[in-house]
């Protein structure tokens, strides 16, 4: 079983930057009377939503390569839980996902706290969409017998993307507007393979118009054309005031689990919440990668037993090429715990510069050389497998 940890110390300070402020006016009793609304709701969109892509798998699907499936699905598991509707009223949810892939088709069952039935079903649903998009999943998966897999994962919405209601008129604007991302997705396709850049809107809204919704589009080309997109689809959201005039701020931040690697240039929180990201597709990579191995290695032993007992049903041909896809499978293993090192060692030299600049990111940066020396160690773990494995093979002369 995998636990998905919470993220990073400073998540919830990164995060913090979506947090603001909305002017509304009202009647009193000399006149109009202008007060300030807390906004909250405002906190980064994956873009992983949108451009959906499993990861490749191999030819067999095992307990270890379905579990490297749901991990990669972590992104949108997370996304149904920014929606209060599929929340409790709870700070935290918890949750134990179990997975059983058999005719072809997964079958889900969530246990935990403070998942509604609707989020449950959202949860579900998004599994099923995104395993679909790896390469060749009807056919892995209909070969596939009963094999099962458990992930817990872990969201808290005081520090991680979430949608609260109730707060503020002003605030409820910028949660409609959050919610209604995923139906976005079009304005969002010049970012499929660019970094997203975050600009600024204000939407106005009184009681007897239509929203008036101005935003502030940043200078390339591509987020000039997404800004242009979404101006009139945010217009046509539902949005209401009881108040005679509400001018509520919102800000357009992205990120994207589809992307592998980090953001080249972005706000420390955008690039903080990337690295998180984009680190555990690379920690689904080694998963199914150890499935592979896995395969491999029980093919051989396979055949060394079918040896042992019928020396003239295997030959020597069958051997060696049994015990080189296992040590290929080692090699595959050791390749991916490799990227994800690259990718943490990037992500460290990007945090040391936060740290220069501003102290709180100190502890990010002592934790990411904490997961340096932890994929060292499995680095080291994958060569001894190698190892192991080649001083079972035959011995050729």
């Amino acid at each position: 079983m995998i636990h998905l940890r919470k993220a990073l110390p400073l998540l919830a300070l990164g995060l913090g930057l979506g947090c603001g402020g909305a002017s509304q006016t009202g009647e009193g009793p000399t006149g109009p009377v202008s007060t300030q609304q807390r906004v909250v709701n405002i906190n980064p969109v994956d873009l992983g939503v949108c451009f959906q892509q499993a990861p490749a798998l191999p030819e067999k699907i095992n307990g270890e390569v379905l579990t490297g499936v749901l991990v990669a699905a972590r992104p949108l598991v997370m996304e149904c839980l920014v929606d209060p509707k599929n929340r409790g009223p709870a700070d935290e949810t918890s949750l134990t996902l179990k997975t059983t892939l058999a005719g072809g088709k997964l079958a889900h069952a969530i246990t935990g706290q403070n998942v509604t039935p609707a989020g449950e079903q959202c949860i579900k649903a998004a599994v099923d969409r995104f395993a679909a998009t790896a390469p060749d999943w009807e056919k892995k998966a209909q070969a596939a017998a009963n094999v099962n897999a458990e992930v817990q994962y872990k969201h808290i919405a005081s520090v991680m993307p979430s949608v609260r209601m109730g707060v503020s008129e002003a605030s409820d604007v910028a949660g409609t507007i959050r919610l209604a991302q995923a139906g976005f997705c079009d304005c969002y396709a010049p970012w499929k393979d660019a970094d997203p850049a975050f600009f600024k809107a204000q939407i106005k809204l009184t009681q007897t118009a239509a929203p008036a919704v101005t935003i502030e589009p940043p200078a390339d080309p591509a987020g000039a054309l997404v800004a242009a997109c979404l101006q009139p689809k945010v217009a046509a959201l539902p949005l209401k005031t009881t108040s005679t005039e509400l001018t509520a701020p919102y800000t357009f931040m992205f990120v994207n689990s589809a992307k592998d690697g980090l953001f080249k240039s972005a706000e420390p929180p955008l690039a903080f919440a990337q690295y998180e990201l984009a680190r555990n597709q690379r920690l689904a990579a080694g998963v199914l990668a150890m499935g592979a191995r896995t395969q491999a290695a029980e093919a051989y032993d396979a055949l060394v037993n079918q040896y042992k007992k019928d020396p003239a049903s295997v030959t020597l041909e069958q051997l060696t090429s049994g015990c080189g896809a296992l040590t290929g499978a080692d090699d595959a293993y050791v390749a991916a715990l490799q990227k994800q090192l690259e990718l943490e060692q990037n992500a460290l030299v990007m945090f040391t510069d936060f740290a220069t600049k501003d102290a709180a990111w100190a502890p990010v940066k002592d934790a990411t050389q904490g997961q340096i020396d932890e994929t060292k160690k499995d680095i080291e773990t994958g060569k001894k497998f190698k190892e192991a494995d080649l001083g079972a093979c035959p011995k050729v002369k």
